[in-house]
């Protein structure tokens, strides 16, 4: 090895050209590195929409569900079916069993399966799909009209063309994947039939449909040869214009006479009815969501959009364009904290290694940390990482662990010069004293964090970044300080120091200010070692008394809040409420909601007719008396009014339920407003699934628990997913008469199909649009019960039967969505928290107490807490397993390398005492334990017995060397203090920024540097004075064993 070390040390062209190298190879691979918001990640999913229009949710369920889900059974590595089956339509998510490679190979076989089920005849063909993340949103561009005329639908139709210019400009820049347009209504002829004309004129509604779709074609009708000329022959009587239909005849009679379209009808060209109103800041809008490709950057695809809207804008005077939502500006905001953060460490680690190690070497040591980097860049984009959130998370919590093993090597060498080495013999000896214990300490490290690599769930693949970001840059980090950081040592220091260590001088003595460090230090172990049983009291005693303060006073919150910038308000008014009437509710709320925020307000997005559902849950979300509400706020470092978002969500909530007392809002009415958590999808903090066969012993259950809910302090929000539908006229066919007059239940369907809800009879092709010929009943026909004595049914003779002759109908009720998991009907009931109040935890663990429904259950009835906790508990339960494996690992890896269980028993025994450190500071500063802090506990494990490792092992060579036990103690501890100082210093300095905010907070990162910061901080005292004491005992033992053993031997002889 020593070979190996003159070599680095000597070669300085050679060490340089690959450190240059490596720089190079570095900035590309930074600058080819694509920026996004969130990692691209499998999410294991499949969803299936299989649609059957005019299908109640019963018969969705019974019809479609059940078969596919039946089949989908015979599938492998299918892990559990959920379905939502409503009205028209059932939508069937699987979920992929954890781990599987070849998810494409089940999602075919999922085709395979659902193509083999037999569905009603009238069924459409189902969609199968799998839920990715590869395509992202990058940016919103919201239309609206700027002064809006009495003609609605020309309003609208300047909106649409704007809207499809845009799509069509933003189609040529290659990053953008797809553009959903939101609010664009397709272009449609409407053919308002008057009843009372159809009846006068003896035409049926059939007539009319098949009419229009006879007329309305285009086809090749074959070739024509004439004196060796070959000519095409097609037949064409496709409408251009929506007036072009009312010369279509409907009847004709002897005597040549016909009934024309405009005689019983009128036509309008117009677009589809609404079903959804999209509005931002009040006013009625088309929106455009773009998204890009898995290759794009996020920031460059932004900047493009923003710079064809402008260069657009000026084309359509009329139209005002808003570009919201721009998923870029947190990539871009965290890129600049991480840069600012790392500025501001750097500034305050180059400053505290200053006093200690000289301006040359902490200078070398500061800049190390962009060649690290620079390194570790290359393996990231070889492995096909990003620059994403958690990646910059993973920088961020590494900023200040990455110089650890630089300054180790550089503090030994500047020791060993002060103790007489000059710089060559120094940087030579230093590589053989640490080579090994820095090898051990990142594999101790690496052992930390490796298990995290194997998280499971969708939280374990979005973290997947953190732990290799940490790993690929502290093996950098090793790199550098072992090849390149030798040579710039040899390069840059004195040969020798002027000011070395006399023979008979301590370097205490030597060390100045620090020197009083030292020998403090040295008094402290002196005591500390001679009242050892004491000192482990005091610390056994901080342990168990930091873990009751905790067990009592730190909550735990998955994903605290701080940091939100987005206001959720979901609103289901009562069944039955029009689109129309839940627009004007929604018109209320938003001014009011807006005056609230005040400066604080960026922009409000209204969604009326529909509810918005994460990537991650695809349930139907679309029914007019739903809306949804986002209310977008500045970021949190600059607000002026609500620097905590979730006041305001009180204020609204307030504001709400004022306005249901009062009777400005329905009673009935029920709402969900909360500020949306930064961080990997999760549940909702309380969430129920009850499933059973019957509903009405569902809702019995589902009782108990809301009763409980209800009771609580900070809980809100309290909604169970089972509600009645709209009520229903059901008809039901009076066979005797309709066999005497030739009508089928078919022919009645349609008929009031077509009367109310409109029937397609033919679909024209203009450009890119599909134009529909659509027929039914004016509106004002269609407001009454008795409009239904308008429809009569046309039989095969085309004769008009009244429908109350042919049918009857009763008034009925059913659910509006049924919904199942694993061939059994569930219900969700969910709940929001109020963490300043209580936790989901506390909430979930009450509700399992307090309610008792074994009587239930005996009758196959079951009761499944998900959600939050769910996800909570999966996630955690793989960290422990995780933290388990690592303590294993490094059990064996120190067993191995100092070759006694006593000593490793030592050191793996101080990782409990290092996390009253993490504790505390939680405490402290107010903050619940999240899963991010638990991250810490894991980087904190890791540099405990990293430098336990190295300070054991000195002691160890000390003893080897002739020392005492005590005096190898202190002395080891001595010799280490400056560099475990240092390490400290320098993590916890590069901390400080993130933990605080200086100059900008990121509270998403905030509790990771806290609790690592102060966590380290605290551990350094325990690395220092206990691990110590715990070998001192350890001795002891050992000690007491061997006389046991040695009096044992003598007795046998």
């Amino acid at each position: 090895m020593q070979n190996i070390a003159k070599f680095i040390t000597d070669k300085t062209l050679i060490i340089q050209f690959i450190l240059v190298l490596f720089v190079l190879i570095g900035l590309s691979r930074l600058l080819s590195m694509h920026r996004e918001a969130f990692p691209n990640v499998a999410l294991d999913k499949i969803v299936v929409e299989a649609p059957l229009p005019g299908a109640t949710p019963e018969e969705i369920e019974r019809l479609v569900a059940i078969p596919i889900e039946k089949k989908l059974r015979a599938v492998a590595k299918i892990d559990k079916i959920r379905s939502y089956n409503l009205e028209n339509v059932s939508v069937i998510m699987i979920f992929i069993v954890e781990g599987t490679k070849n998810t494409k190979k089940v999602l075919d076989d999922v085709k395979d399966a659902v193509d083999s089920v037999r569905l009603p005849d009238n069924a459409q063909k189902p969609k199968v799909r799998e839920i990715t993340t590869e395509k992202q949103e990058v940016i919103s561009l919201a239309l609206s009209v700027k002064e809006e005329s009495k003609d609605s639908t020309s309003d609208y139709r300047k909106l649409r063309d704007t809207a499809k210019a845009f799509e069509d400009r933003f189609f040529q820049i290659k990053e953008i994947a797809e553009i959903e347009k939101i609010g664009y209504r397709n272009r449609e002829f409407l053919v308002e039939v008057n009843p009372k004309a159809l009846n006068a004129k003896e035409v049926g509604l059939n007539t009319v449909l098949n009419a229009l779709g006879s007329r309305n074609i285009n086809i090749p009708s074959g070739r024509l040869k004439v004196n060796g000329t070959e000519y095409l022959l097609r037949t064409r009587g496709d409408f251009e214009e929506a007036k072009d239909m009312l010369s279509v005849p409907m009847l004709g009679n002897e005597f040549g006479f016909a009934t024309v379209l405009k005689d019983v009808a009128k036509v309008f060209d117009g677009f589809e009815e609404e079903k959804t109103y999209e509005k931002l800041n009040g006013k009625n809008s088309i929106i455009l969501r773009v998204w890009k490709t898995d290759q794009a950057d996020i920031i460059t695809t932004a900047d493009t959009v923003k710079t064809v809207v402008s260069s657009m804008e000026g084309d359509f005077p009329e139209i005002e364009t808003k570009i919201y939502d721009d998923k870029s500006r947190d990539v871009r905001r965290q890129l600049g904290d991480l840069i600012l953060n790392f500025e501001t460490g750097l500034v305050l680690v180059l400053l505290s290694l200053i006093f200690i190690l000289g301006m040359r070497l902490s200078i070398m040591i500061s800049v190390a940390i962009i060649f690290i980097f620079l390194i570790a860049f290359i393996f990231l984009k070889q492995f096909g990482f990003t620059i994403n959130t958690i990646t910059i998370f993973g920088m961020v919590m590494v900023l200040g662990m990455m110089v650890d093993n630089s300054i180790v090597v550089a503090e030994n060498t500047y020791r060993l010069m002060q103790e007489g080495l000059d710089r060559r013999d120094a940087i030579l000896q230093t590589f053989k004293d640490v080579l090994v214990p820095l090898l051990v300490s990142f594999l101790v490290i690496s052992a930390a964090f490796f298990p995290l690599l194997f998280m499971s769930g969708v939280i374990g693949k979005f973290i997947l970044g953190i732990p290799t970001v940490v790993l690929v840059t502290l093996a950098s980090s090793l790199l550098f300080a072992l090849v390149f950081l030798p040579n710039w040592l040899n390069k840059f220091l004195p040969k020798n120091f002027k000011d070395q260590i006399k023979k008979d001088e301590s370097i205490e003595e030597k060390e100045g200010i620090f020197g009083y460090v030292i020998s403090g230090y040295k008094r402290t172990m002196t005591f500390a070692l001679k009242h050892r049983v004491f000192v482990l009291s005091i610390f056994t005693f901080i342990f168990f008394f930091t873990l009751f303060l905790a067990g009592r006073f730190l909550p735990f919150v998955m994903f605290p809040s701080g940091s939100e910038e987005d206001i959720e308000i979901k609103i289901w008014m009562p069944i039955g409420t029009t689109l129309q009437k839940n627009l004007e509710t929604i018109e209320k709320i938003e001014p009011v909601v807006t005056k609230m925020a005040g400066k604080d307000f960026v922009h409000l997005r209204s969604r009326i007719g529909i509810h918005e559902n994460p990537i991650t849950d695809p349930k139907p979300g679309q029914e007019v008396h739903r809306s949804h509400l986002t209310m977008k706020l500045v970021t949190a470092a600059d607000r002026n009014e609500w620097e905590d978002a979730r006041v305001l969500v009180k204020k609204i909530r307030e504001y709400i339920q004022e306005n249901k007392v009062s009777g400005n809002f329905p009673k009935e009415m029920i709402y969900d407003v909360n500020a949306k958590i930064k961080g990997p999808p999760v549940g909702k903090p309380v969430s129920l699934e009850i499933r059973g066969a019957d509903f009405a012993v569902i809702q019995e259950i589902a009782d108990l628990y809301i009763k409980e809910l209800k009771q609580m302090d900070g809980v809100s929000d309290i909604r169970i997913d089972l509600e009645l539908g709209k009520e229903e006229y059901r008809f039901f066919v009076k066979d005797e008469i309709a066999g005497r007059t030739d009508v089928s239940a078919r022919d009645i369907a349609r008929s009031v199909r077509t009367a109310f809800n409109g029937e397609v009879a033919s679909t024209i092709s203009k450009g890119e649009d599909k134009i529909n010929i659509l027929v039914r009943f004016p509106e004002a026909e269609r407001q009454s019960v008795s409009s239904l004595n308008l429809v009569k049914v046309e039989n095969r003779n085309r004769r008009l039967i009244p429908l109350n002759q042919v049918a009857y109908f009763a008034k009925d009720r059913d659910y509006s969505m049924i919904n199942r998991q694993d061939l059994q009907r569930v219900v969700r009931l969910e709940a929001s928290v109020d963490t300043d109040k209580t936790t989901s935890l506390f909430v979930n663990r009450q509700l399992k107490n307090l309610v008792n429904v074994d009587k239930y259950t005996k009758d196959s009835y079951s009761v499944i807490f998900g959600g939050e906790q769910e996800d909570a508990g999966k996630s955690f339960r793989d960290l422990g397993i995780s933290m388990l494996l690592a303590v294993a690992v490094i059990f064996g890896i120190f067993i191995v390398y100092f070759n006694s269980i006593g000593t490793t028993t030592v050191i793996i025994g101080s990782i409990p005492f290092g996390i009253v450190g993490v504790l505390f500071a939680l405490m402290t500063h107010g903050m619940p334990l999240s899963f991010m802090s638990t991250l810490a506990i894991v980087a904190l494990s890791g540099s405990i017995v990293a430098n336990t490792l190295i300070l054991i092992t000195f002691i160890e060579e000390l003893r080897l060397q002739g020392m005492s036990i005590e005096d190898a103690i202190i002395n080891g501890g001595a010799i280490r203090l400056r560099p475990i100082f240092l390490t400290t210093i320098s993590t916890v300095i590069g901390l400080v920024p993130s933990a605080y905010g200086i100059p900008t907070l990121d509270p998403f990162v905030q509790p990771l540097s806290l609790a690592f910061g102060w966590g380290l901080f605290f551990a350094t005292g325990v690395t220092l004075v206990f691990v110590p004491v715990l070998y001192r005992i350890k001795e002891d033992f050992k000690h007491i064993f061997s006389k046991i053993s040695f009096a044992r031997l003598l007795g046998k002889r």
